[in-house]
């Protein structure tokens, strides 16, 4: 009997153990995720040491900072690099600044807490799933300086991806797809000469023209054209690096302040909702206010550089000038009107024939019950939210609304409930995101009391 009492009380201080350990666990996970940021990320961020080598596709182990210069000049040398880059009339048409410093690597001390976050714009085309790593660059949070640093890297950067040198696939772009996330985001440290990168936000064009649109930039579609050339600015992948992190410093500082107060968790995640991450709106916010208590949002607290190392006298453009955006689309489809393919970016048209013919699909197979394989005609197109692609607001509702009824419809079919909500959840969060933008630009524009008094 002693015994057996004796077994009953280890039994129960076990459980009492465990029970206390899970509420510890959730403490801490509610803590990091909605208060302050984790640990993971907010350990001071000692000098990263990387090996001086690297082992090329033919096995071959080479000096790693002049393998990727070599590979830059190679670059540089390509014809693409020195298009329109002393044309008259393209100096006349668009103003700009010259940038010698992006390209140059000077030493800045910072011994603080270093927050990573990759972002990458894959190139998957519509209703497809395969994704280059197109657009590359990494956030870098200094979190006590209150500062950010932007690093853009080309996508034909050195990368091994498993192929033999001589077919020139060896680069970031095919890294991603070959070797998966966690090769690729491990090598996007390297070249950054960063310890770690903390979280991950990727997204494609649909995706990219949402966000643009929702920063208040009045055509999307122009810009993302703009972004995506490399062909008509001078400098090739270089140039065309360096105008996405500028874009991305630019938009950054003029948005800052526009989605404070009580609705900004509900915005972010709205945000967040464009992109495949593994970011939370609890923790963007805790950045977000770390940054605010430090005063951020000069000009002076965003650093660009691009990487690797080249040095190369970059164009910099204002990309908060629409009259400029605008005079970059015209050149880019004069370009593109005599190189059919080099802009990128679907007309409205090439993607409504491309719903309709997935909708085609999808109501054959709801007509016939068929729930699963109406899932799987719309699923890619819902997730990277294809319709954002379309101009036209009232068409682009349509198109939205009525693949969210068929994808409810099909998702109650197989009983998944679950599912179904989550469909419905992901497109009012769309329309409260735009509405909310809608709405302060509207307030922006407003006099304000001074002014009408």
């Amino acid at each position: 009997m002693k015994r057996k009492s004796k077994n009953i009380l280890k039994h129960l201080s076990i459980v009492v153990g465990l029970f206390f350990l899970a509420i510890a666990g959730i403490l801490v996970f509610v803590f990091n995720i909605f208060s302050e940021p984790s640990d993971e990320f907010a350990k001071k961020n000692s000098t990263a040491t990387f090996s001086p080598f690297i082992r090329t596709g033919t096995n071959t182990i080479v000096n790693r900072k002049q393998h990727e210069l070599d590979n830059a000049k190679k670059m540089a040398g390509n014809k693409e690099f020195s298009i329109i880059r002393t044309s008259t009339d393209f100096n006349k048409d668009i103003p700009f600044t010259v940038d010698k410093k992006a390209g140059v690597v000077y030493k800045k001390q910072y011994n603080g807490r270093r927050i990573n976050i990759c972002v990458t714009g894959v190139d998957s085309r519509i209703g497809s799933n395969f994704k280059h790593a197109d657009a590359n660059h990494v956030l870098s949070i200094l979190i006590d300086k209150g500062e950010i640093e932007i690093t853009s890297i080309p996508r034909d950067t050195y990368a091994d991806a498993g192929m033999p040198d001589t077919t020139n696939q060896n680069i970031i772009a095919v890294l991603r797809p070959a070797k998966g996330r966690k090769a690729y985001l491990n090598r996007i440290a390297q070249i950054a000469e960063l310890d770690t990168i903390h979280y991950y936000m990727e997204f494609g064009f649909s995706q990219a023209m949402g966000i643009i649109e929702w920063l208040g930039y009045d055509n999307s579609k122009q810009t993302l054209q703009v972004l995506r050339s490399r062909k008509v600015f001078g400098g090739g992948d270089w140039q065309r690096t360096y105008n996405q992190g500028k874009f991305m410093k630019q938009a950054m500082l003029k948005s800052f302040n526009n989605y404070g107060g009580i609705f900004g968790d509900l915005v972010l995640m709205g945000g967040l909702s464009f992109t495949e991450t593994n970011l939370t709106s609890g923790t963007l916010n805790a950045i977000l206010k770390k940054l605010k208590e430090s005063d951020f949002g000069q000009t002076e607290d965003v650093t660009l550089r691009v990487r690797p190392e080249f040095p190369y006298d970059y164009k910099n453009f204002d990309f908060n000038d629409k009259d400029i955006i605008a005079h970059m689309s015209a050149k880019v489809q004069q370009y593109s009107g005599t190189n059919p393919g080099s802009s990128q970016v679907s007309t409205d048209s090439l993607v409504i024939k491309e719903l309709n013919s997935a909708l085609k699909k999808a109501i054959r197979a709801d007509s016939t019950g068929q729930a699963t394989l109406t899932i799987n005609a719309l699923k890619t197109y819902f997730q990277q939210k294809a319709w954002l692609q379309i101009t036209d607001k009232n068409t682009r509702h349509h198109y939205r609304e009525t693949m969210k009824n068929l994808l409810m419809s099909a998702y109650n079919k197989k009983k998944d409930p679950a599912s179904a909500e989550k469909v419905q959840q992901l497109i009012e969060q769309e329309s409260n995101l735009f509405l909310n933008s809608k709405n302060k630009s509207k307030s922006d524009n407003e006099p304000s009391l001074e002014l009408m008094q």
